[in-house]
Formats: structure tokens, C-alpha cells, sequence
């Protein structure tokens, strides 16, 4: 039986706190003005209400009992992007229409027993990282491994936060860099040449970034992997 959805509503935020965490990525933490809760499930996102446009983030945090109204956002600067350039220069203090909680890409509760492998690139780490703050935030046991595609070392996002979970072995991280420069040491090219090493019979995979890589992903854990269409889940970002 598939997780009940809560119902999307239109709410307001105010931005909290921010930083960039990338040479063009700014993390957004908001809160309901109004301090009430807002319900939702790891993996899904918002509609951003901005001046003359509507744009959709996935939230980039589990939700949290200590502070039931409180999201986190990853927005990549777009040259000439209207939407990102408005998030990248938001005040702290300033007010934004959401609408939400939206999205089916979220971790079923028969999922949770099995291995899971998460694989993203760029900004697509938003919905991944709330599925894995969740999954320890619920003492889950099985297996976790995060697969994180980047062009260059400083495009690892969150990068001290998941070494520091890698450290305490509460998750497998294997960053890989299309762009690595000679003193880098882990994994390189994209990450779709890494799965036949990390994937382990039964896992589910989620896989959140751009189209052609989602589908380059799919296409070697289905048919050269074998994986059943049910263990694969995915969300595009274009």
C-alpha cells in the first residue's frame, strides 16, 4: 500500500537562513510565517511563487519533529535565470508563496527494510538527502549508499556533512567527479559507470537530476543489471 500524500497547500515562508554551499549553489533554509507545521514526505517539493513566475524545488531536508515547519532548498544559479537569480539575492527576512507539499518520488514503507542506493547529480541530491536525514532519523539498518556525480571537487555539495556520515558508518558515500583535477583520489566520470559495483541484490535505487542521465541510469540497471522496474525510482529535474 503507497504512503498517504498529504494535501498541497498554499502557504507563505519566510527565508531563514542562507549560504552557498558551491561556486553556484545557495542553500535555502524557510520557515511558515505563521510558525505552524507543515506535513511532508521525504522526496517531494514545492511550487516557489516568484515575481512574474512559478518555479518547483524539491526540499532538500527530512522533516523534523523539533521543528515541524522548517524546509531546506539547493538552487543552482542559471545564467540569465530569472527564478535563480531572485532566490540567489533573497534577503534573509524576506517573504515567498509556496504551494505543497507536491511529488510521488518518496520511499514506500515496504522499501525501508531494503538496501538503498541514491544516486543524483547537482541539485537532484535535494530530494535524496531528505530521504537519507530520514531514513537515520528513523534508526533504518539496512544498507545505505549515496552515488554523487560532480564536475569538480568544489561542486560537492554538503560534502563535510556526508563524509562526516561516512565516518561514522551510517552511509556509504562514493562521490565521482566528471572533471577531476590529477590530486583527486576517489571516482571519476559519470555515474552511470559506477553502478555495477555498488548495486547489491534487492536494493531499491532513487534517482533524482537530469533527464539523459536518468535515463542512462535506468537503462544499465534494467538491462544490464536486471533490475525490476520496481526497485528503480526516479525524478527529473528539466
Amino acid at each position: 500500500m503507497s504512503l498517504a500524500r498529504p494535501a498541497a497547500q498554499r502557504r507563505r515562508f519566510v527565508l531563514e537562513a542562507a549560504e552557498r554551499i558551491s561556486p553556484s549553489v545557495r542553500h535555502l533554509v524557510l520557515s511558515t510565517e505563521d510558525g505552524a507545521p507543515f506535513t511532508y514526505l521525504p522526496g517531494q517539493w514545492l511550487k516557489l511563487y516568484l515575481p512574474g513566475l512559478e518555479r518547483d524545488y524539491s526540499i532538500a531536508s527530512a522533516p523534523s519533529a523539533s521543528r515541524p515547519g522548517r524546509v531546506e532548498l539547493i538552487v543552482t544559479q542559471v545564467e540569465n535565470g530569472p527564478g535563480s537569480t531572485e532566490l540567489h539575492r533573497l534577503p534573509i527576512g524576506a517573504a515567498i508563496e509556496a504551494l505543497g507539499p507536491n511529488g510521488l518520488f518518496v520511499r514506500e514503507e515496504a522499501e525501508r527494510s531494503q538496501p538503498a542506493l541514491y544516486v543524483a547529480t547537482g541539485t537532484g541530491l535535494a530530494p535524496l538527502r531528505a530521504m537519507i536525514e530520514d531514513a537515520l532519523a528513523r534508526g533504518e539498518t539496512a544498507p545505505r549508499t549515496l552515488l554523487f556525480g560532480a564536475r569538480t571537487e568544489a561542486d560537492l555539495l554538503f560534502r563535510t556533512e556526508l563524509e562526516a556520515l561516512a565516518a561514522r558508518g551510517q552511509l556509504r558515500y562514493e562521490p565521482t567527479l566528471s572533471r577531476a583535477g590529477e590530486s583527486w583520489p576517489g571516482r571519476r566520470g559519470h555515474v552511470q559507470v559506477h553502478l555495477r559495483e555498488l548495486v547489491v541484490p534487492g536494493a531499491h535505487v532513487y534517482v533524482c537530476g537530469l533527464s539523459r542521465m536518468i535515463t542512462e541510469v535506468r537503462a544499465v540497471l534494467r538491462t544490464e543489471l536486471g533490475l525490476p522496474r520496481t526497485q528503480v525510482h526516479s525524478e527529473r529535474y528539466d
